[in-house]
């Protein structure tokens, strides 16, 4: 009898020391997701994030990457979807912060996070609210995540949200002019009071058979040869445009670029990129040059 009770005894010890190790010992957040993406970025065909501002949709179609604009899908930037894509890639949890969902606000990881949902044909692959991110030192930092049906919030090191690319007109093709210098040819501006063109001939550029100042020449190719912008605006005017800017190149297809004024506004379109449209003041100065520049 003493004998059973003591291998009694001695049972129900070592149980409360193994209780007492796996609730008490620092390294039981090993327990956690130690992989929170893992997935094959070529099997991706549709991502949505949502900021506390926004909801981005992005869906591969035909092969090729298109971003929501209210109901119309418009071109997006290929290399910018797969940085996406890739920087998401780099989170990898490092510990637990928390397992507790009233710590949710703490960390951002709430609905004050930015959500990104990655989805393949059939799947999802990823559901996962990046937080807030916070420093340690003077170059180390390290980011809140926590995936979507998980309270676990945890650390991704050397991972900054700031760093993503989140907002919708990040991800839109925003080119309006990119040429080469050496393949234009000439260049036609054709407004509603007047009309004239800019030709090359060896390598000098000419108007109506006269030479035109070469610095000034220069400063307005310099100026137009790439052009980018993100003041984007409906494509849906039926404005005629009023003035247009031809430039022909010797290897390639032309470039027309046109104008109208809405209300006082510039609206441009280029066939570079016939998906968007343009309310920059700044590119009209830059285009529409009058015949009296040169």
């Amino acid at each position: 009898m003493n004998t059973s009770r003591l291998f009694i005894f001695l049972v129900v010890i070592s149980l409360f020391f193994v209780i007492i190790k796996v609730t008490k010992n620092p390294d039981r957040s090993k327990n956690y997701n130690e992989v929170l993406v893992d997935f094959d970025s070529q099997l991706v065909n549709k991502i949505k994030i949502e900021n506390e501002n926004e909801q981005v949709i992005l869906e591969k179609i035909s092969g090729q990457w298109k971003v929501k604009v209210g109901q119309k899908q418009h071109e997006a930037v290929k290399n910018t979807v797969e940085a996406f894509l890739q920087t998401i890639q780099t989170i990898k949890p490092s510990r637990l912060a928390s397992r507790s969902v009233d710590r949710w606000s703490d960390y951002n990881v709430d609905e004050k996070g930015t959500r990104v949902v990655i989805f393949g044909v059939k799947d999802i692959f990823l559901d996962i609210i990046l937080g807030r991110f916070a420093f340690e030192g003077q170059k180390t930092y390290y980011s809140f995540v926590r995936l979507v049906d998980d309270n676990d919030t945890y650390v991704a090191d050397n991972f900054m949200k700031m760093s993503l690319v989140s907002q919708r007109d990040d991800f839109r093709n925003n080119r309006v002019l990119n040429f080469r210098n050496d393949s234009l040819t000439a260049i036609d501006f054709i407004y509603p009071d007047s009309a004239f063109s800019l030709t090359k001939k060896e390598n000098y550029w000419f108007k109506n058979n006269v030479e035109v100042d070469s610095i000034k020449f220069k400063k307005y190719h310099d100026d137009v040869q790439f052009i980018m912008s993100k003041s984007f605006a409906s494509s849906d005017s039926t404005s005629a445009p009023s003035h247009d800017v031809i430039f022909h190149f010797s290897n390639r297809s032309d470039i027309k670029i046109t104008g109208s004024l809405e209300q006082g506004v510039w609206l441009i379109k280029s066939s570079e990129n016939k998906d968007e449209a343009w309310k920059d003041p700044v590119l009209s100065e830059k285009i529409f040059i009058s015949d009296k520049y040169f």
